[in-house]
Parts: C-alpha cells; sequence; structure tokens
C-alpha cells in the first residue's frame, strides 16, 4: 500500500474519530411541558362580576376566595373583602405598564387598603393523569405599602406580614380545607427576599391523585397598611415527566386485597447522657427534618416545633454532615454530673467510716448513681426521600424568555439558593455541566436567584420562590441574552380593542424549566471547537479522495 493510501485512511479514520465526539444533548431530569393546562391564563378571554358584586371583577374561567369580618392566623384584626379589577394595561400609567404587566393586555389587581386581608384565586383544572407531577406557577407582585414618602413607597418593616402559599385539591373541596388540599407551606418576606414591592414567581409541584382537581394561588396581609395590594399576570401549570407508576397500575381485579403488613418498627426510646442531653451521631441519609420526626415522640413535640428547637440549639445550620454530633436537647438543669456524684459518695462514705480499717454499712440513696451509658443514643438510619433544586442558564438569542432549539447553557451565571434569609448554596455555571443540583433539601420552601453574566440581560424572571416536599425535584430555567442584541419592547395593537399594548419579553411562566438543557451540547463552547476540527478534516478527506482518484 502506498504511503499516501495509508495517509487518507487515517484522515479519514481521524474525520470519524472527530464527530462521534461532539457531544449528544441529553434530556435533562424532570422536563417541563410548554403547554398550559389552565384556561384563560393571562386574563386576556374577558370577565365578570362574581355574585354580581360590581368591586369583584374576576377573569372567566377563575373564581375568587376571600375572607371577610373573620380573622385569620396571624392576622391582627378581621380580614376584610378585597376589591379585584381585571386590568388593561391602557389605563395603567407609564411606568407601571412594565412593572405589573407581564404577558399580553391585562393583569389582575387585587387590593384593599387598611385592613389585613386573605384571597385567593382558583380554578378546577380537568383531563390530569393520575399519579402524574405537574407544577403550579405563579407570578405575584406583592404591593404591600407601609406609607408613602415623597411619593415613594416604603415597604413593611414586618416581615411575616405579607403571606403566599399555593395548592391543589380535589373539585368540591371546601376552600382552606387542610385535610383535602395540599398546600405548599407559607412564604413570606422571612423566606424571600426581595417579597415586598417585587415580581418573585412561586413554584409548587404537586401529583394529581384525581382527574379532575382545583388549583389554588393565595396571598393576604396580616396587618393593616394603607395598602395590600397583589398583581398576578399569567400564572401556569404544566405536566412534568415525573409519574407514579403505582398510581396508575392498581391491582388486577379479582385478586384479593392486599393484607396489611407489620405494623411498623418504632423509633427506640434515646437514652440521654449523664448530663441529661440528647445527641445524634449523623448517619447516612439523615437530615434535620428526618431528625425531627425520629425524636419528635421522645421530646413530646410535634416533628415541626422538633425542628425548630434542634435548629436553635445548633447554630440553625443549613444542612448536616455524616458523623457531626447534633444536640436534640440540651443539658438537664437538675441533672447531676457524674464526676460530682462520684464526690459526694466519697465524702459520705469517709464522715460514716469511723475508725480506720472498721467496716460501714451505707444505705442506698433515694436516687442511685444513673448506670454507665453511652454517651450518645445509638444512631439509626432514616432513609427520607431527598428533595433537590437543579438549575442552569441558557443564551436567549432571540430574548423571547424560552429556550428554544439551538440555544445553548450558558457560562459565568451565578446561583443562590437561599431560605429565611441565609445563604444555602451558590454555584457560578460553567456552560458544560449544568443542571446543577443541590440535593438533601429539606421540605420547605427557598429562593432562587438569578444574576447573569455582565454582559447579558435577564430574558426571565431572575427570582423564584420554590416548595419541596420529601422527594421533589425541581428544576430551574433562567434565560438570559447578549446585551448588544437587546432590543426595546415593541408595542402592538390588540384585535379586539385597537389600542396599544406592550408585549414585555418576559414571559415567565412559559420560559422557566420548559426544554432539557444541554450537558455540554452541540453550540456550546466545546461543540464549536469539535466542529471545526470536524470541517477541517471533510476538507482534509475530499483531497484525500481526489488524490486517490488520480493514483
Amino acid at each position: 500500500m502506498k504511503f499516501k493510501h495509508i495517509v487518507i485512511i487515517a484522515i479519514m479514520g481521524l474525520f470519524l474519530w472527530a464527530v462521534a465526539q461532539i457531544p449528544v444533548q441529553t434530556t435533562a431530569a424532570q422536563q417541563q411541558s410548554d403547554v398550559n393546562l389552565l384556561t384563560n391564563p393571562s386574563f386576556e378571554d374577558g370577565y365578570f362580576l362574581q355574585d354580581s358584586i360590581p368591586e369583584l371583577a374576576v377573569p372567566n374561567g377563575w373564581r375568587m376566595h376571600y375572607l371577610d369580618n373573620v380573622p385569620f392566623d396571624g392576622s391582627a384584626g378581621n380580614a376584610v373583602r378585597p376589591e379585584t379589577v381585571v386590568w388593561f394595561i391602557g389605563d395603567a400609567p407609564a411606568n407601571e405598564q412594565s412593572l405589573f404587566f407581564r404577558h399580553g393586555s391585562y393583569a389582575l389587581k387585587v387590593f384593599k387598603g387598611g385592613l389585613p386581608v386573605y384571597a385567593a384565586l382558583s380554578q378546577d383544572v380537568s383531563g390530569l393523569e393520575v399519579g402524574r407531577k405537574y407544577r403550579l406557577v405563579a407570578p405575584i407582585y406583592i404591593d404591600i405599602v407601609d406609607r408613602w414618602e415623597n411619593g415613594v413607597k416604603i415597604a413593611p418593616a414586618k416581615l411575616s406580614s405579607g403571606v403566599v402559599r399555593l395548592g391543589a385539591g380535589p373539585v368540591g373541596a371546601p376552600w382552606l380545607e387542610m385535610s383535602a388540599i395540599n398546600y405548599s407551606g407559607f412564604w413570606t418576606a422571612e423566606t424571600i427576599s426581595p417579597f415586598y414591592l417585587a415580581y418573585p414567581v412561586f413554584v409548587y409541584d404537586f401529583t394529581a391523585t384525581d382527574a379532575n382537581m382545583t388549583v389554588y394561588i393565595e396571598f393576604g396581609s396580616r396587618d393593616s397598611y394603607a395598602n395590600n395590594g397583589f398583581f398576578l399576570d399569567t400564572p401556569g401549570l404544566y405536566a412534568l415527566d415525573e409519574v407514579d407508576d403505582t398510581a396508575n397500575n392498581p391491582p388486577p381485579a379479582g385478586n384479593p386485597p392486599p393484607q396489611a403488613g407489620p405494623s411498623p418498627t418504632p423509633f427506640p426510646t434515646p437514652t440521654p447522657r449523664p448530663d441529661g442531653a440528647i445527641v445524634h451521631v449523623v448517619q447516612e441519609g439523615d437530615s434535620l427534618w428526618s431528625l425531627a420526626i425520629r425524636y419528635s415522640s421522645a421530646l413530646g413535640l410535634a416533628a415541626e416545633e422538633t425542628l425548630a428547637q434542634i435548629r436553635e440549639l445548633n447554630g440553625n445550620p443549613a444542612f448536616i454532615s455524616v458523623g457531626q454530633e447534633v444536640l436534640i436537647s440540651s443539658p438537664s438543669e437538675t441533672a447531676v454530673p457524674v464526676a460530682d456524684t462520684a464526690a459526694e459518695g466519697t465524702t459520705e462514705d469517709a464522715a460514716a467510716g469511723g475508725s480506720e480499717g472498721a467496716e460501714t454499712e451505707v444505705e442506698p440513696t433515694a436516687t442511685p448513681e444513673p448506670a454507665a451509658v453511652d454517651p450518645t443514643p445509638e444512631p439509626i438510619t432514616v432513609s427520607d426521600p431527598v428533595s433537590a433544586i437543579c438549575v442552569s442558564a441558557f443564551n436567549d438569542d432571540n430574548g423571547d424568555g424560552r429556550r428554544d432549539d439551538g440555544e445553548g447553557l450558558l457560562s459565568d451565571a451565578v446561583f443562590t439558593i437561599s431560605h429565611t434569609g441565609g445563604t444555602v448554596a451558590t454555584y457560578v455555571s460553567d456552560g458544560i455541566n449544568e443542571p446543577k443540583c443541590f440535593e438533601g433539601l429539606e421540605p420547605n420552601t427557598y429562593q432562587i436567584a438569578f444574576s447573569p453574566p455582565a454582559d447579558h440581560n435577564m430574558t426571565t424572571a431572575g427570582n423564584w420562590a420554590v416548595a419541596v416536599s420529601g422527594g421533589d425535584e425541581v428544576n430551574v430555567e433562567f434565560g438570559a441574552q447578549f446585551a448588544a442584541e437587546i432590543v426595546a419592547a415593541v408595542e402592538e395593537t390588540t384585535t379586539e380593542t385597537g389600542d396599544t399594548a406592550v408585549d414585555t419579553a418576559a414571559d415567565t411562566t412559559e420560559s422557566t424549566a420548559e426544554t432539557p438543557a444541554e450537558d455540554g451540547g452541540f453550540f456550546s463552547n466545546f461543540g464549536v471547537i469539535i466542529l471545526g476540527i470536524a470541517v477541517v478534516l471533510v476538507i482534509l478527506a475530499g483531497v484525500g479522495v481526489a488524490l486517490l482518484r488520480r493514483s
């Protein structure tokens, strides 16, 4: 074989190898459908006066719920019925059109000044797949104003005043019925920042228990501020790719019903140390929440109260690690240290001993010296489901707020996950290894803040409020566009009224977590390099084929 034939074969082999190295797009965890299952989500399809009340305009397909002349948990007085308006953007001041309206020409405004308020927006949804997980997304501007100073809104100093909660339950269940509605838990300014005078996106994942369910978006203010207001625009309900097969595959007809298994083995009673304290050595699979469940009965507290006590005793840690000693309860004030007890016994023996060598019978004390015990209770392994929040950022080339084909991952984006004002984790993206998942999170509500690279502007919401429960994995995707490609908002004429409306670029409910992330995808930096190599090799292969024909 001639030398040039060997060279040609080597070039073609190198070309095939290079093509094989081009990264292939992979499916991200918990892919979200881009179909919004809610009716009239952006409130463009008209409204009605609920219960014939002129001050209660409600978007078609929705229903308002509210408390009137009754108190609620933590409220400083009785709540009153709010007023609601399906607000047209043309009626809003110019400086508020881009603030309160996120998509289309209308937003829902719920408000009441001077008294506490608690309300909810609900919708019945049909055609759900039992066992499938769904994501309820609600952008809410919390317009709670303590006072105005020189025309500027001043937010309340009390962090627990404003509240937001999401939920889902069977159609027909009474509103606020905790036994029937699965709720996310409350978000407040204690857990989300900024909360007041901001537009966070609240996210709650739930599993469908029926084909027909009602979803709830709840919000309120516990105190009597100058304005207790809320703006909503384009909430969404999306199907996720996670399905509980057991819900869709019941036992075949005719089989005997499953027999009850043995009762679960109760947790052993923890043995305190001699000083009365209870200490747990962290094992694989433990979390603060599992420890709260593990020790709640021994302490005589609810699991939530036990969790708060454990956090306080250990300096409010965000995480615990294997081998760490976690204080479950404080030393008892009445407990007698072992060393003092021993010394006390020696003194009594000496006092009653009489002359040297005499035998003295010592009467047993009412409280015998505690037997020697292991200084820590025997640890157990708890295998609670692990929750995770996964984050990624994409290069939104066309600035439409959603990830389209060919829009690759973005590097140098900063993500911060926080809870109750404290940072849980931070991460800087590299554009290759996303989504980045933060695992082992306790069931709770978290804030995910996104900061794009210095030369990019956000095209999606940069502040998400996420509720996770045991076993949840929430995938959150943010978009940003190169600053040189940002264009001003374009005015478009609405077909119904002929008036102009601002179509904002940040359609947050459709932009987040909709498409699978790329793992070093074709248009990442590495993919471009490989592509360049492949092009060069194609040219060389062509030259080689020409040489082969001439020979």
